[in-house]
């Protein structure tokens, strides 16, 4: 009987609090700053709500295409470890033990790339994202930091379980395709 496929643990990105509350513009991080100066959106000429909501909706997509092709080569280096394990269960010979070490080093580079490359897309994102955060403070003076820690929160879930979910889909229509092609799962 064929093994399971054992479950995926899909690395979690945790944004760190919000932290641009209360500032001026000139106080913003630089990073922050350039951001809104490119795309248009310094105060007090930025373009409106409708345009933030326009340009959360586009950073959000940016995000999302980043992520496709991390996420594509952390499922398929899962389920070469997954083969790998399967293929030594089978042959224990020196041969297959020094091929799955030589696999297991590979696994352990290309990961040591992939999750910081995969935490590098949210950290930028994260950067616009706050921006825009920012930007729905103007004129509203009314609010507290846990205020808009909570808005921000309401905001970016959707996005964070969207790429959480997006990626174990992802894993999920690999391993139907591989069972499909006559592998064990």
């Amino acid at each position: 009987m064929a093994a399971m496929l054992p479950p995926f643990s899909v690395p979690v990105y945790e944004p760190l609090p919000y932290a641009l509350s209360g500032l001026t513009f000139l106080d913003l991080p630089i990073r922050t700053q350039l951001y809104l100066t490119d795309a248009k959106l310094v105060p007090p000429h930025t373009r409106g709500v409708n345009s933030i909501e326009d340009e959360r909706s586009r950073i959000s997509i940016a995000l999302f295409r980043c992520l496709t092709g991390t996420d594509i080569a952390l499922v398929n280096m899962r389920h070469e470890a997954v083969a790998m394990a399967r293929y030594l269960a089978e042959d224990t010979s020196p041969r297959a033990h020094w091929h799955a070490e030589a696999q297991e080093t590979r696994l352990k580079e290309v990961l040591g790339v992939l999750l910081p490359e995969r935490k590098l897309h949210f950290k930028e994102y994260m950067i616009k994202f706050d921006a825009l955060v920012w930007l729905d403070q103007q004129g509203r003076e009314n609010y507290t930091l846990e205020d808009w820690q909570r808005h921000r929160d309401a905001l970016l879930k959707p996005i964070l379980d969207h790429t959480s979910h997006a990626l174990v889909a992802l894993d999920e229509s690999v391993t139907r395709r591989t069972a499909a092609n006559g592998y064990a799962n």
